[in-house]
């Protein structure tokens, strides 16, 4: 595997400050719900530009891709969890508020 060039980390670079510039941009914008909706959808674009260039992702071999998609099935799992838990829970006052 060739090593890429710096003109590709630059390029990726250059996309990712165009990426936080539309995050920042989108803040000021009214859009109700649909801004975290976008922003996650933003956030989720410059992950996956940082997991297939800088983390050498595009040109790994098919074990460590493997192991990248393990990892992120695993934090959607824990993150399911954690949010059927916290939805499944009632509000309860404490005790000491009553």
């Amino acid at each position: 595997m060739t090593p890429p060039s710096a003109m590709s980390y630059v390029l990726t670079w250059l996309v990712l400050m165009v990426f936080l510039a539309l995050t920042v941009g989108s803040s000021y914008i009214a859009m109700g719900p649909w801004n975290t909706a976008i922003n996650m959808g933003i956030s989720c674009a410059k992950a996956a530009l940082i997991a297939l260039f800088f983390m050498h992702l595009r040109g790994a071999g098919a074990l460590l891709r493997i192991a990248a998609l393990a990892g992120l099935l695993w934090l959607a799992l824990l993150f399911g969890l954690g949010w059927s838990d916290f939805g499944t829970r009632s509000i309860s006052p404490a005790a000491w508020s009553r």
